[in-house]
């Protein structure tokens, strides 16, 4: 029988979810906006909001650890990744972590701001030639196993990519410009179309 697919209702407000339990011995602020993925994406974005992804979280270079972690001291973690391989929509994730004893409030003010600024002031030619040079180099590690290969094109061609697609990515990413990025990250943070998490400690009563 034909596979019958929910449709992602239309997001019109911020969402929140707080859990708190005695179990938390480390709080955590997380936020999800929803992407456009491969599949369900009618242009190259998913290729631009890996490379905003690169840029914004992922490494001790990047732009949220750079600034909450080095420079403010106020979280023990920040980054950003991405999930463009999802059947349906993707998701653009933001996770940080407070300092022992730290303050949540400052964490989520933070990379508010750290958003805006993206937003505003967009990303430099030498971030995007960074982190497409970051990425290819990440591919082709990617491929240097027996079980690498494999799993990579399985996984594409579940998440409805054809093989022209897997064989091309370097090359469509190496395609990305500033211009890109910048749009791609002004139709994404959206806070109408975002979830933010938070996972707090309980105090003992």
């Amino acid at each position: 029988p034909p596979r019958i697919r929910i449709a992602e209702p239309v997001q019109s407000a911020p969402r929140r979810v707080a859990l708190e339990s005695a179990d938390v011995e480390q709080p955590s602020w997380t936020r999800l906006y929803l992407a456009p993925s491969y599949r369900t994406a009618d242009n190259d974005e998913p290729y631009a909001l890996q490379v905003l992804a690169e840029i914004m979280g992922e490494g001790s270079t990047s732009r949220l650890y750079q600034d909450l972690v080095v420079d403010r001291t106020i979280a023990a973690y920040a980054g950003a990744s991405y999930s463009a391989s999802s059947y349906d929509l993707g998701t653009f994730t933001i996770q940080a972590v407070p300092v022992p004893g730290g303050d949540m409030a400052a964490v989520e003010a933070a990379v508010d701001a750290a958003i805006a600024w993206i937003v505003d002031s967009g990303v430099t030619e030498d971030e995007v030639a960074r982190a497409i040079r970051r990425l290819q180099a990440e591919a082709i590690k990617a491929l240097d196993s027996l079980a690498g290969p494999a799993h990579l094109v399985g996984r594409a061609l579940v998440a409805g990519q054809s093989i022209d697609e897997i064989e091309s990515w370097p090359d469509r990413i190496g395609a990305v410009t500033v211009s890109d990025v910048n749009e791609a990250a002004r139709q994404l943070f959206d806070i109408d179309r975002s979830v933010t998490g938070l996972l707090l400690a309980k105090p003992a009563s």
